[in-house]
């Protein structure tokens, strides 16, 4: 084991000579091959910020903008949920693109941040992301909006000089938009391709199940017709 020396034992160590064996990476056949792993996107910059007109992009300064989510304008959302318009004034699941196609046909400076999602609403943070930064004169309360009994915004005796001399504050500018948004060409053709994708999915998904159920009928026939061979085996033996 060791030996002594002055009082105090010296332990020698002992292991295989020539050193220890290289038995590799017991693992590297549980490993995954690099052409089968799953590959995930990039994570995206939820600070991307499209700005409009194209030629402010490098001079405009949109930190005060107000905000305009999509909820705000949408039918299918409760005013819990942030809808600040009435139903019927509202439309049904618009998007930043939308809110930005409509806000570039009032002439109206804006940004378009596609990946900021709506802190009230979960399912928002999801299925229907974005924010659209608007150019508005702000109110007497230094930018902040007041929410009224219907939970809209009113922002009333604004100062400065207006793009839009129809637009006098921000609950009139969410319904002129919520008006101009089903008239869009790009949003008509938005609707008419979801539809279409979503009707071929469908037709696939019947074929697939038609197909299941094909196969399973005849599976059940096969072994109906073999047991009743086999009967009439036994019975010319008898």
């Amino acid at each position: 084991m060791g030996k002594k020396s002055g009082g105090r034992v010296r332990v020698k160590q002992m292991g295989p000579k020539g050193g220890m064996p290289n038995i590799g990476n017991p693992m590297e056949e549980l490993a995954i091959p690099p052409d089968q792993m799953i590959q995930l996107p990039p994570p995206v910059d939820k600070n991307m910020s499209q700005i409009w007109p194209l030629g402010e992009t490098f001079t405009m300064n949109y930190d005060r903008f107000p905000v305009i989510y999509p909820n705000y304008l949408d039918s299918s959302k409760t005013v819990k949920q942030g809808r600040r318009i009435s139903v019927v004034e509202a439309v049904e699941k618009p998007t930043v693109m939308d809110i930005g196609a409509a806000l570039q046909s009032l002439g109206m400076r804006h940004v378009v941040q596609p990946y900021k999602g709506y802190s009230r609403d979960a399912d928002s943070q999801w299925e229907n992301l974005g924010r659209v930064l608007i150019d508005l004169p702000r109110g007497n309360n230094d930018g902040v909006a007041e929410i009224g009994a219907d939970g809209a915004f009113d922002i009333s005796g604004g100062h400065g000089e207006e793009k839009d001399s129809t637009v006098q504050n921000k609950k009139q500018l969410l319904r002129l938009i919520a008006a101009r948004i089903p008239h869009l060409i790009s949003r008509k053709e938005r609707i008419a391709r979801e539809k279409a994708q979503q009707e071929a999915e469908e037709k696939q998904a019947k074929e697939e199940a038609a197909a299941a159920h094909k196969a399973a009928s005849q599976k059940v026939s096969t072994k109906t017709s073999s047991s009743n061979r086999k009967k009439k085996g036994k019975k010319k033996g008898k």
